[in-house]
Parts: C-alpha cells; sequence; structure tokens
C-alpha cells in the first residue's frame, strides 16, 4: 500500500478487520459485520467504499456477487508486515509455556519433542522444529567400531546424554586397538569441547605438528576425519514433525490431492528440511504466505519459523505450517515465545 496518510490508515483497519473476522469464522465477510465491529467510528457507506477499493487493489475478494469478501494473499501479506513488529508475549501466557520445560526434562531429544507438540497443540497446526546443528554439542565421549574395511561405526555421546549413531569412512584399513587409540585421543584432550571447537583445533595441532612422531600425527589425522565425517554428516539435520492430523480438518477438505502431497512432503522431509537449513544462520522470524513459499507444495499453506541459540550462535528453528487462514497473531507471539524457551534450556542443559 501508498505511504501512511490518513484515507491508507482507514483502510489498513479496515483490510485488519476483515483479516481477522475471516481468520476467526472462515466466513466471508460483510462491510455490515466489519462496520459493527468498528463500533461505529466509519460509516457502513465508507467502509463498503474501502472494502471495493481494497478488492480492486487485490487485497480482499469477492468470490460470488451476493457474498462477502475474503482476503487475498496479498492481503494476508499487508496485514503481517503491519502487525509483525508489534508482537509481544503475554507475561502469563509466557510464564504458562516456559512452567512445560520442567527439570525432568534434560536431553536434547526431549526438548525437541515438547517444543513441537507445544507448537502444535497451542496453534493447532503442523509444527515443525529442526535439531541443533551437531557442531553445537559438546562431547562427553566418541567411541569408533569397526563395521568392515574403512567403514566405521562412531558413536557420539554428548554432555545432554544425547546418543548419536554415524555410518562414517576412514582412509585406510584400521584394526579395532587402532581405533581405540583415536577414540581414546578424542576423550581425552577434548571432553566438555563443542564438536566445531574439536575440529578446528585438531587442524592447528596438524598444521603445527604438534607431537613430534609419525604415529601422533596418524592418530591426529584419523580423529580430523573422523570428527568432520560427523559434521558433514549431520549436514541434513535431523527434525520433529507433530500435528499432521490437522491437514486432515476441513480448511483442506475441499482439496484432497493438496493434502496427500503435503503428507507425502512431510513423510519425505526433503523439502522442509531444506526450507529450514536454507534459513540459517538468520535467527530472526519469518513468515511465509502461500506463493512466496519455494516449495510448490506449500502454494496454499503459510509458514513461520524462527531461529533458537546455543551459545550465542543460531542452532537451529522452530516453525509452524498450516493454512493461509492462520491466526497470525497468535501464531508469531507463540513460536517467538518458543524459540525464546528452547534456546533457554537448550543452554542449561548443554553446560
Amino acid at each position: 500500500m501508498e505511504k501512511d496518510t490518513k484515507k491508507q490508515q482507514r483502510k489498513l483497519l479496515v483490510l485488519g478487520h476483515v483479516v481477522y473476522a475471516y481468520i476467526t469464522t472462515a466466513v466471508p465477510v460483510s462491510s455490515k459485520t466489519v462496520a459493527l465491529e468498528m463500533d461505529g467510528c466509519i460509516s457502513s457507506a465508507t467502509v463498503r467504499n474501502i472494502m471495493a477499493e481494497l478488492e480492486e487493489e487485490g487485497y480482499i475478494d469477492q468470490r460470488h456477487t451476493s457474498s462477502g469478501r475474503v482476503p487475498t494473499q496479498s492481503g494476508y501479506r499487508c496485514y503481517v508486515d503491519r502487525i509483525k513488529d508489534d508482537i509481544r508475549s503475554e507475561k502469563k501466557e509466557a510464564e504458562r509455556l516456559a512452567f512445560e520445560y520442567t527439570a525432568r526434562i534434560r536431553t536434547i531429544n526431549e526438548v525437541i519433542k515438547k517444543t513441537s507438540f507445544l507448537i502444535s497443540r497451542e496453534l493447532r497446526n503442523a509444527s515443525i522444529v529442526m535439531w541443533p546443528n551437531t557442531e553445537n554439542f559438546f562431547l562427553k565421549r566418541i567411541e569408533l567400531v569397526k563395521v568392515k574395511v574403512e567403514t566405521v561405526l562412531a558413536v557420539l555421546v554428548t554432555m545432554t546424554n544425547a546418543v548419536k549413531d554415524y555410518i562414517i569412512r576412514l582412509d585406510g584399513d584400521l584394526a579395532g586397538a587402532e581405533l581405540e587409540r583415536v577414540a581414546n585421543y578424542i576423550n581425552k584432550n577434548y571432553e566438555h569441547l563443542p564438536l566445531s571447537r574439536i575440529s578446528d583445533d585438531l587442524r592447528r595441532v596438524i598444521r603445527d605438528g604438534q607431537g613430534g612422531n609419525d604415529d601422533f600425527a596418524a592418530i591426529a589425522a584419523t580423529a580430523l576425519t573422523a570428527v568432520d565425517s560427523i559434521l558433514a554428516e549431520d549436514a541434513y539435520n535431523e527434525i520433529s514433525l507433530e500435528g499432521l492430523e490437522y491437514f486432515m480438518d476441513d480448511s483442506w477438505a475441499g482439496n484432497v490431492g493438496r493434502t496427500r502431497g503435503i503428507l507425502r512432503m512431510f513423510s519425505e522431509r526433503e523439502d522442509l528440511i531444506r526450507l529450514m537449513r536454507d534459513e540459517l544462520p538468520d535467527r530472526g522470524i519469518k513468515t511465509y504466505i502461500g506463493r512466496e513459499n519455494r516449495c510448490e507444495m506449500l502454494s496454499d499453506c503459510s509458514v513461520i519459523t524462527c531461529g533458537y541459540t546455543m551459545h550465542g550462535e543460531t542452532a537451529g528453528r522452530i516453525g509452524v505450517i498450516g493454512p493461509t487462514r492462520m491466526d497470525y497473531v497468535r501464531a508469531l507471539r507463540t513460536v517467538s515465545c518458543l524459540s525464546g524457551l528452547i534456546s533457554s534450556k537448550l543452554e542449561e542443559i548443554n553446560t
């Protein structure tokens, strides 16, 4: 829209009432309904004229001659742009959500699952929560077990007692005793450090020639290959999903093919993982409405995501996926609040 003249402010006010009423009722909105909601601050005739202008400009649409108007994707975008900077979590709501992260939650897996559950429960839509990058995990210990020639099972245990298994390849066919020496070297020198720092330090050790003998150099080189292989293996982060059943409710009843496609996308996950990873390392909140989504299967959906942090760095993102007729105020507020809570909880359990 144009700059905020008095007339534009009235148009934005009317658009806000149309969007809110349609989100709330799923019924096309009449000028009479808007005028009543505005308590007579603008006459019914003026509301009709403004709605006609909004329709001409592409912000609302009248699907049938005798029906009310519904927001278009442009209308939703204009509405979200106006409200997103003024979203603040209500104190009681924030305290209620914070209470969900009880002292019993002590692993990264539990935090991820709880956050995914809360997004879906609070917003009654599908949630998506990205696991933290492995490079942010603090090492408790690592075990290396030979599987076959040049192939090793790496068992990573973090300080939060999360256990992750990786099948990696090493240069050369190392015996079990040699793999144990490499694992012991990593555990002895790098316990309580994040994997990203371990990788950087091993590079420094090799570059500076510390240790002074070929045997040590071989151990350090193998250790670096193992750590880098784990980081590379984790390039596509795991995600947690909840609330897929909401794609089966009345909001999607008219498009069975679209619903099946979305459920297939959730099952295969690659597009969702790419969506979250492409936003890193941004930690801000992002909103994609309808065709703004790069994935064609989400062209009838809205997606809201926000980053969370570990040790001051963006570690992953959380989000909600639902119809364009989404309660954007509540969704923005909830996702923003939970991104702060998951950051605090991960910081607490990963130190």
